[in-house]
C-alpha cells in the first residue's frame, strides 16, 4: 500500500480520486493500492519554554535558547488555558494509522517550504521510517496530479528547502519567544505576543496613527485660471504656493484684472507603457484590496478555492514568470477563458511573440511561477470568486497585448506675471489597456485625462474665470490592506504565503483592528507599541537580510548551526532592550 498525504482534506480528496481511492474512511480514502490522507494545514509546532523545564523564569534565564527543539500537537485557547487542538490529535491518529499500514509515503503537501515543512515536521514525530517520494504540483488539474504521479521526485532533493523553512521557523520561535517572554517578565503582565514581524507591523500601523493624532495641518492658497479655446475648458493652476491668504489674494485680483494669458510653452511627448506583469499572491491582494475592498485574507483565501477547484495555478507565490511548461499552452488556455470571464469583448489575445521574454521560464522548485488560469470552466463561483478569478485572468490576457500608448502633454501659461500649468494625457493606442480599461493603470502621477485642443507658443486665451482655493494639510491616511501588504513587501516581513495570516494573527491578538476599510491599533496595541517603540523587535530592519541568508541556505552556501547563533544573539540583544526599557525611571 502507498500512503499519500497532503496539507488539506479537499486537496487529498481531489488527488484520491484522481488515483482510483474512493472508498471513504474516517479521516483518509483508499481503493487501487493507495491510502490518501492529510493534515489540517500544520498540526504540529515547536514546543513551548515550560516544555523544556523553564515554567518559571527569571531575568537570567534570558535568553532561552533549547538545546534541542521539540514538537508539540497544536495548542488551542480556552477558558481554562492551552490546551491541544482535539481536531489536530484526532486527526493525527488517524494519520499515525494509515502510514504505519503502508510500504511507501508520497509527500504531497503543499509546494512551497512551509509544505515542505510540514510534511518533514509530521514524519518525524510519528517516528516514520518508510521511504518517502515528493509529489510536486504548480495546478491541481487531472493533467497535472496525473503527470505529476508519474514523475515523482526524489525526496532528498527538498533536504536544503527543509533545512531552510526549519531555520526561519526555529529563528522565530528564538526571538519571537523571548521577546514575548521578557516582556512579560518586565512588565509584570501577561498574555503579550512578540514577534519578529508581527511587532513591526504593530509598529508600522501605530506609528501612522500617532503620526495622524498629533498632525498640526498647514494651509495653503492655490490659484487657479480657466481658459476656453475651440470649445474646451483649460484649467491651469499657478506653479508658486502661497501659504498665506492675503498674497494668494492679492495674486487672485491681479489675475482678474490681467483678464489674459499667454501660452509660453507646450511640450508634448509619446510613451509607451508596457503590459504589468502577471499576478503573484502580493500584487492579486493589492488590486483585489483597492478595487472590491477585499482584505489580504479574503483575497488568500480565495485563491486557495480557486487553486482547489482547478481554476488557477498555486496562488501562494512570490513569482512574476511563467513556467516554460504552461507558456505555449496559454494561447488556447486564454481564448476558451475569454468568453467566460466576462472581461470586455474589445480586447482579444494577439500573438504569443509578444509576451516579454524574461517571463518565461524558471525551472526553479523553490519558486512557484506567476498565478495563471488552467483553462477548466468557472462554473457556480460566487460574485467575490468571480471578481479574482477575472482579475487574474485579465491581467494574464494583458501581457499577451502589444503596450499602451498615451500621449503626455505639458502646456505653460503666463498670467499676472506669474506661471501657471496644465499636465493632460491621452491615449493613442490602447493595448493591453483594452482589457479593463482603468485609467490609472496608465496615468503618470500629476497628469489628468484630457483631450486639448491645438495649442502653441505664444497664443494668447482671455481668462473666464479665477479661483482661490484653501487647502488644508493632512495626515497620512491609516493603512488599507494593500498599503500594509505592500509595506510589508517592501520591508521584507513575512512572504506572500503567510502576510494575511500576520494581519490576521494581530486582530485575534486584539493588536489591531478594522475601521471601515482602514487597519487601525487598538489600545492594547497601542499600549505594546508605546513599551517597546526604538527597540530593535519594533524595527523592520532587524531581520531584512534573513530570506537572503535562507536562500544561501537553500544553495549549500550557509549552515543552520551558523544561522541560529546569530540569531541567539540577537534574542539576547533583543531581550536585554527589552528589560531596559521596561526598567522604572527614577
Amino acid at each position: 500500500m502507498i500512503a499519500i498525504l497532503t496539507d488539506r482534506p479537499n486537496v487529498g480528496k481531489e488527488i484520491a480520486r484522481i488515483v482510483g481511492a474512493h472508498r471513504f474512511e474516517k479521516g483518509y480514502m483508499t481503493g487501487n493500492g493507495y491510502a490518501v490522507t492529510w493534515t489540517f494545514g500544520n498540526m504540529l509546532s515547536l514546543a513551548m519554554p515550560k516544555d523544556y523545564g523553564n515554567a518559571k523564569l527569571e531575568r537570567k534565564d534570558f535568553p532561552l535558547v533549547p538545546g534541542d527543539f521539540r514538537l508539540m500537537v497544536k495548542h488551542v485557547r480556552t477558558d481554562e488555558g492551552w490546551i491541544p487542538d482535539i481536531s489536530a490529535v484526532m486527526q493525527l491518529k488517524t494519520v499515525e494509522k494509515v502510514l504505519a499500514e503502508c510500504d511507501t509515503i508520497i509527500a504531497a503537501t503543499e509546494a512551497s517550504r512551509e509544505g515542505e515543512m510540514t510534511f518533514r515536521y509530521l514524519y518525524r514525530y510519528l517516528g516514520c521510517r518508510q521511504p518517502v517520494q515528493r509529489l510536486w504540483l504548480s495546478s491541481l488539474t487531472d493533467e497535472a496530479v496525473r503527470k505529476g504521479m508519474t514523475n515523482l521526485l526524489p525526496v532528498r532533493m527538498f533536504d536544503r528547502m527543509f533545512l531552510a523553512s526549519d531555520s526561519r521557523n526555529k529563528a522565530d520561535w528564538l526571538l519571537g519567544m523571548n521577546a514575548s517572554y521578557a516582556l512579560c517578565k518586565a512588565t509584570g503582565l501577561g498574555n503579550h505576543s512578540l514577534g519578529r514581524v508581527q511587532t513591526p507591523v504593530l509598529a508600522a500601523v501605530s506609528s501612522r496613527y500617532r503620526e495622524r493624532e498629533n498632525h498640526i495641518g498647514a494651509d495653503s492658497w492655490p490659484v487657479y485660471i480657466s481658459m476656453h479655446k475651440d470649445g474646451t475648458l483649460l484649467k491651469m493652476r499657478c506653479t508658486d504656493e502661497f501659504s498665506d491668504r492675503e498674497t494668494a489674494l492679492m495674486f487672485y485680483n491681479d489675475c482678474k484684472y490681467a483678464e489674459q494669458a499667454r501660452i509660453t510653452s507646450v511640450h508634448r511627448q509619446q510613451k509607451e507603457v508596457s503590459p504589468p506583469a502577471p499576478y503573484n499572491l502580493t500584487g492579486l491582494q493589492k488590486d483585489a484590496s483597492c478595487l472590491y475592498g477585499l482584505t489580504a485574507g479574503q483575497t488568500a483565501d480565495i485563491a486557495q478555492g480557486l487553486y482547489e477547484k482547478k481554476l488557477i495555478s498555486y496562488p501562494r507565490t512570490d513569482g512574476h514568470h511563467i513556467a516554460r511548461e504552461v507558456y505555449d499552452t496559454l494561447p488556447a488556455v486564454m481564448e476558451k477563458v475569454l468568453p467566460w470571464s466576462g472581461i470586455r469583448p474589445g480586447a482579444r489575445l494577439t500573438d504569443t511573440m509578444l509576451l516579454p521574454e524574461q517571463l518565461s521560464g524558471n525551472d526553479s522548485l523553490a519558486e512557484h511561477p506567476a498565478i495563471t488560469v488552467t483553462g477548466v470552466r468557472p462554473e457556480g463561483l460566487g460574485r467575490q470568486e468571480m471578481q479574482v478569478y477575472t482579475l487574474i485572468a485579465g491581467r494574464l490576457l494583458e501581457a499577451f497585448m502589444p503596450p499602451c500608448r498615451v500621449e503626455c502633454t505639458t502646456v505653460e501659461a503666463v498670467c499676472a506675471a506669474r506661471t501657471f500649468r496644465i499636465r493632460t494625457c491621452r491615449i493613442l493606442d490602447k493595448g493591453w489597456h483594452a482589457v479593463f480599461e482603468r485609467g490609472n493603470a496608465v496615468l503618470p502621477q500629476g497628469f489628468t485625462w484630457q483631450e486639448l485642443p491645438a495649442l502653441s507658443a505664444g497664443d494668447t486665451l482671455p481668462v473666464s474665470a479665477c479661483n482661490l482655493v484653501r487647502r488644508k494639510d493632512l495626515p497620512a491616511s491609516p493603512f488599507t490592506d494593500a498599503e500594509l501588504i505592500e509595506y510589508m513587501d517592501t520591508a521584507g516581513l513575512g512572504t506572500p504565503a503567510t502576510r494575511a495570516g500576520i494581519i490576521q494573527t494581530l486582530i485575534e491578538r486584539k493588536y489591531i483592528r478594522y475601521s471601515g476599510r482602514y487597519i487601525i491599533p487598538t489600545r492594547k496595541g497601542l499600549f505594546i507599541y508605546e513599551t517597546i517603540r526604538g527597540t530593535g523587535i519594533a524595527d523592520a530592519a532587524l531581520t531584512t537580510g534573513w530570506e537572503a541568508r535562507l536562500a544561501r541556505m537553500e544553495r549549500g552556501k550557509l549552515t543552520q548551526n551558523v544561522f541560529l547563533r546569530e540569531v541567539a544573539d540577537l534574542a539576547q540583544k533583543v531581550t536585554d532592550e527589552i528589560f531596559q526599557a521596561c526598567k522604572p525611571r527614577k
